[in-house]
């Protein structure tokens, strides 16, 4: 069983970074293959010095939003970048320090999505590609 999920998911994330690459897109999609419907979220992330943890985190948080929105529910999303340069004048040095801060109120509830996979982008961004079976979506 572990087996044929693995197979699934690796035929699912092949197929889908294939499509990505030929016409690169953002947002959420219902995608089929032979026997299941999924629903897919991609979201880019600039990778602009922040951890992986972070990054991780702000594309978990775009990916809620998104499906949130897309399955009706009410969303707030605010976000602001806080950039702070010092310069020590013995070192000759300046020390740049980059805050994200990312506000979410949501109403409605979205189960879990699975992360598929992270690739690079051309233009230096990360692309997340999160994924459920749409059967799951059901309740």
């Amino acid at each position: 069983m572990a087996q044929s999920y693995d197979q699934e998911r690796t035929a699912l994330k092949n197929f889908l970074v294939r499509m990505y690459k030929a016409e690169p897109f953002e947002g959420v999609k219902v995608v089929s293959d032979y026997d299941n419907n999924y629903l897919l979220s991609v979201v880019l992330v600039a990778n602009n010095g922040q951890s992986e943890t972070a990054r991780n985190r702000i594309a978990q948080v775009k990916s809620q939003r998104q499906v949130s929105q897309y399955l009706g529910g009410l969303v707030q999303v605010s976000s602001e970048t806080i950039i702070r340069t010092t310069e020590k004048v013995k070192e000759e040095k300046s020390v740049e320090e980059i805050t994200d801060i990312i506000k979410e109120n949501s109403i409605g509830f979205t189960k879990a999505m699975e992360v598929l996979t992270v690739i690079d982008t051309p233009n230096k961004q990360k692309c997340y590609m999160f994924y459920r079976k749409a059967e799951e979506m059901k309740e």
